[in-house]
């Protein structure tokens, strides 16, 4: 089980980073365009790759690193570099799925908007801004738990 339990964990980390690398990737591709065609392309890709990748591999990797906490040999009391990396994946599931997801979802229907209108409307910025920012805010907190999960700091005064 605890065999199973790590390979999807392997799994959903390999889909999270997998949506979110080439949603980056075609941001920087697309940069400060204007041109509606291709916004609107590149957002019908950044949905699609968040909700068949992004947000079921996130899912996965934190149900999958929850249980092998709790089922592991790690005691949270002692370990409090764990307590800080399941609060920090409690936020990256809050922001992901509650904030970034819908975001991805507004920002998406205001290109296609936009396409119909011939032109981008002025609230597409505004929103894609916003999804930019809270997508760095959950990458940034990724890259700490990915670091806390590697060093295992042990937060003890000396």
């Amino acid at each position: 089980m605890k065999k199973t339990a790590i390979l999807l964990h392997h799994i959903g980390l390999i889909m999270f980073l997998g949506g979110i690398l080439p949603s980056i990737v075609m941001n920087s591709v697309v940069g400060a365009s204007t041109n509606v065609v291709l916004i609107y392309h590149q957002r019908l890709f950044v949905s699609a790759i968040t909700w068949a990748l992004t947000i079921p591999g996130m899912w996965i990797l934190i149900l999958t690193g929850s249980l092998t906490v709790l089922a592991g040999k790690y005691r949270l009391v002692e370990h409090r570099w764990l307590i800080a990396k399941l609060a920090l994946a409690t936020l990256i599931f809050i922001n992901g799925t509650f904030v970034l997801a819908p975001l991805v979802g507004q920002v998406t229907n205001i290109a296609e908007q936009s396409v119909s209108q011939g032109h981008l409307l002025p609230t597409y910025m505004l929103l894609k801004t916003k999804e930019d920012m809270y997508g760095i805010v959950n990458f940034l907190m990724l890259l700490i738990a990915f670091l806390l999960a590697i060093y295992k700091p042990s937060f003890r005064h000396s």
